[in-house]
């Protein structure tokens, strides 16, 4: 959890939208994305790279803003205590009605197609969480403050509105990057005051949505980067954030332009409808245990091994249970180039659970024990199959089959399905179906 203490004194509708960006921008630590794999080459950037750009500067306070008809000096108006503890956010929270599952789908979908052309996302895991694991610039979960969390003057009782939902990655152009992040947020505040040092310019569109701007320039070790921001308070309460980080040079990856651009988007509202045959987001997976040091996966590894995935489930599981969604498509796993995971909702009365795949390339055959020696793992049976391939078959707890192929790619499926519809031939015959070797 995070915690934050006393902001400092400002006007208090002020520190509404700014713990609003903090909860959802501030702690992401972009830098704590792995260097991982893409389909190009990742470019060098000022979070990647440790630069100290992370302590940019507020800027002009002074107190003409363009568009801004007065502007509020910074530390004037009344103190205000915030004091936050961030829940592990989920997309279906009652408290925060104005976000799902389909519309965290729909809102990703509508950002993707707002983003500036010929740019391209790193491939990377999807969902993003208050710590900044990497993410391929999909909304995650709604970030809010706990039950325990308060304003100590008593000025805010709806604490709803310090939650959002946020999307991270790296936006690639022409071989250079931007670290992007992007925050959506619910409120009935209205649209803050004009505080100098937060905001250079403040522009409203056809619309009626209000759009503010802010660009910071640092320099370490002779290298220059700069941050630009723009936020939207549009009609329907939606605020919307977008920031990159990135290094200055002739060739822009994302101007200020392009991020009003993206801000502006009427798709990118709470209040835009989901379109028909939205999928829900993919469910988290991970790939356990084993060494890292398979060929770095790709976008496009990910579709060909979905692809035969897919089709190996159909043959094996069809007859036997729904799944909610499909598997595909894959996932790359958080912090490791060498593995993708999918899993699936079973949704059959009486069998309801969930179907996991992780897999994952460069491992060893695992040998197979001596039945006679007492150190032996009995709660498995290993078995060598015909293609010279090592099958681990659990006999206890979770029906778990983990195949591991002469090619070095080790395919683990698991099912926690309650009845027993799903047997672990079943598993076996997917962990060994082809198509899936990486």
């Amino acid at each position: 959890m995070i915690r934050f203490g006393v902001l400092g004194r400002q006007p208090k509708i002020f520190w509404v939208f700014v713990a609003v960006a903090v909860i959802a921008a501030g702690v992401i630590v972009v830098e704590s994305r792995a260097s991982g794999p893409a389909d190009v080459a990742l470019p060098e950037t000022p979070a990647l790279s440790g630069f100290s750009s992370l302590d940019y500067g507020q800027g002009d306070t002074s107190t003409t803003i363009p568009r801004c008809d007065s502007v509020v000096l910074p530390g004037s108006g009344d103190s205000v205590g915030v004091f936050f503890l961030l829940d592990g956010g989920s997309y279906d929270d009652p408290r925060y009605p104005w976000f799902s599952g389909r519309k965290a789908t729909a809102l990703s979908d509508a950002l993707v197609s707002a983003l500036p052309a010929d740019t391209t996302i790193e491939f990377a895991t999807p969902g993003t969480s208050a710590f900044g694991t990497e993410s391929a610039l999909r909304f995650g979960p709604v970030q809010g403050p706990t039950s325990d969390s308060s304003v100590d003057d008593g000025s805010v009782d709806d604490l709803s509105m310090f939650a959002s939902s946020t999307a991270a990655g790296l936006l690639i152009r022409d071989g250079r990057g931007a670290d992007m992040t992007v925050t959506m947020s619910k409120s009935t505040a209205g649209v803050p005051a004009c505080v100098g040092g937060s905001l250079d310019r403040r522009q409203m569109s056809a619309d009626g949505t209000v759009v503010d701007t802010k660009e910071s320039i640092s320099e370490d070790g002779g290298r220059t980067a700069v941050v630009r921001t723009a936020t939207a308070y549009a009609s329907d309460g939606t605020t919307l954030q977008a920031s990159v980080s990135q290094f200055v040079s002739s060739d822009e990856v994302v101007s200020m332009d392009d991020l009003i651009s993206l801000v502006s988007s009427s798709d990118l509202r709470l209040g835009a409808p989901i379109p028909d045959g939205t999928r829900l987001p993919p469910l988290p997976c991970d790939a356990r245990g084993g060494l890292q040091d398979g060929p770095a996966v790709t976008r496009a590894d990910a579709e060909r091994v979905g692809h035969a995935l897919e089709q190996a489930r159909i043959l094996s599981l069809r007859a036997v249970i729904v799944l909610e969604q499909p598997l595909v498509p894959m996932q790359r796993v958080a912090f490791a180039d060498d593995a993708l995971c999918t899993a699936g909702r079973i949704v059959t009365p009486g069998s309801e659970g969930v179907v996991t795949v992780s897999i994952t390339g460069g491992q060893p055959l695992p040998e197979i024990p001596d039945k006679y020696d007492p150190a032996a793992d009995r709660s498995v049976d290993t078995v060598r199959l015909p293609d010279g391939s090592i099958s681990e078959r659990s006999k206890f707890g979770v029906r778990t089959v983990t195949v591991t192929r002469p090619s070095g790619t080790r395919v683990r499926i698991s099912s926690t399905s309650a009845g027993e519809l799903v047997t672990v031939a079943n598993l076996e015959s997917i962990a060994t179906a082809p198509g899936l070797d990486l």
